[in-house]
Formats: structure tokens, sequence, C-alpha cells
């Protein structure tokens, strides 16, 4: 009787909650009820979903990576256009102060992953560090957050252990080439950090030219040639 009574004073404070500060859609701006979060019904179901949780070939993500490095698996959880949902949501969690956005998304990224053997045997997510000058500006790291919601789903553990070495520019209007530049040997993974592990996941929000998961990667490398380096993010260039 008395967790039924907290059950149901719980529902009657949400409500009251709800009405004196609703929260909006992220991508249409329509009022969410209290079975939604961040995204309404409708927006949800009409995600720009990669599915590649069902491919048994290579996807187009996979594809970014071949001829530079070993990638073991790439996973992306939408599409990304300009003028789409992936887009709003993509910027609402870099420029509007969306932690919670970023761990909800991370979330539903990791209900893609659950029960995929590709993916099974992955120890440790490694978020892609933003240097400490954006993080102060910020506020945050999304890929970390990104990571908090992934590891809270599939109760994978995160390592926050690789770092840039300096700041970098933003990669938003600069070409191939230029991005590959900027980020070309700037990160660094802390040593020793992952003996014994085998296989990791790094995480990160988009993946465009491929520059900066990249060099994540070759960061891993470096400190063991041997472990397999997976890639998960939200969304993937199409």
């Amino acid at each position: 009787m008395k967790s039924k009574l907290l059950k149901i004073g719980k529902q009657y404070f949400e409500g009251i909650t709800s009405l004196i500060f609703p929260h909006f859609c992220v991508v249409c701006g329509s009022e969410l009820n209290q079975k939604t979060e961040h995204l309404c019904f409708s927006c949800e179901e009409e995600l720009h979903y990669t599915y590649f949780e069902k491919y048994e070939d290579y996807s187009i993500a996979d594809q970014v990576f071949w001829g530079r490095l070993n990638i073991e698996n790439v996973f992306a959880l939408l599409y990304y256009e300009a003028g789409t949902s992936t887009k709003k949501i993509l910027h609402h969690i870099k420029y509007s102060e969306g932690v919670d956005l970023a761990h909800f998304m991370g979330k539903m990224l990791a209900r893609k992953l659950k029960n995929n053997p590709k993916f099974a045997d992955i120890e440790v997510l490694l978020p892609v560090p933003i240097h400490s000058k954006k993080k102060f500006s910020r506020g945050y790291n999304q890929s970390l957050l990104i990571a908090k919601g992934v590891s809270e789903e599939l109760g994978i553990p995160i390592l926050d252990v690789l770092y840039r070495k300096r700041h970098d520019k933003s990669q938003t209007r600069k070409s191939k080439e230029e991005r590959y530049e900027n980020v070309k040997d700037k990160f660094a993974l802390k040593k020793g950090a992952l003996l014994g592990v085998k296989h990791v996941m790094i995480i990160d929000d988009v993946l465009t030219t491929g520059a900066t998961l990249e060099f994540a990667a070759r960061a891993v490398f470096e400190d063991d040639k041997n472990v397999k380096v997976s890639l998960g993010t939200l969304a993937v260039a199409h």
C-alpha cells in the first residue's frame, strides 16, 4: 500500500511539474506528455535510423575507414543530413545545454547495440575528448555524456583516458583535408590505461570524414597494437 501511494504521489508531482514547467520536443517543438522525453512519439518514430544493427555485411560507416586503419566495427544510430531531425538533435546537444538529451540518445544508441554479436565482447567505452577550453565554455563533453547513456544501458564501464594534446579549431566549416590536418596527432592515451583490455569502443557524437575518430583510434593502437577498436556514434554523414 505504501509503495502504491508513493507511486501515485510521484505521478501527481510529475503531472503538476509538467504543467508549470512544460517540456517540448527538440525536433518539432510540440509539448511532451509525461510518457515522453525530449522527442514526441511521432518524431522518434520518424528519426532517420541507419538500421546498421541488422546489417550482416559492411555499412557505409565501416567503409569510411577502409585503407586507413583496422577498425573492428562501426555503428551509427542515425543518418545525418542538413535540414533533418538528426541535425536538430546534434545541434541541441552541442549548443543548447543538451546534457540530458545526450544521455538519452546514448541510451537509445545502446539499445540498438544490445544483443548484437559484433559488439558483445566490448569491455570498455572511450569517449572522444574535447579540449579543456571548449569544455569550459560548453560546460560538458557531449561524447562523455553519450557514453554514460550507453554504459548505463549495457553495463559497460567508461574509461575517460583519451585526451587532446592541444586545442584545435572547430571542424564545422573545414574541408575533408583541413579536418584531417586539424586533428592529426592531437590525441593521446594515458599510458597503461588499457592493460589487459582486448576490445574497446570509442564514442563520439557524429562521424563525417572520420578524421577525429581515426586519430583517436590511432592513439589507442599506439598504446596497444593488438587491442580491437570499434566505433559508436549517434550519427553518420549520408
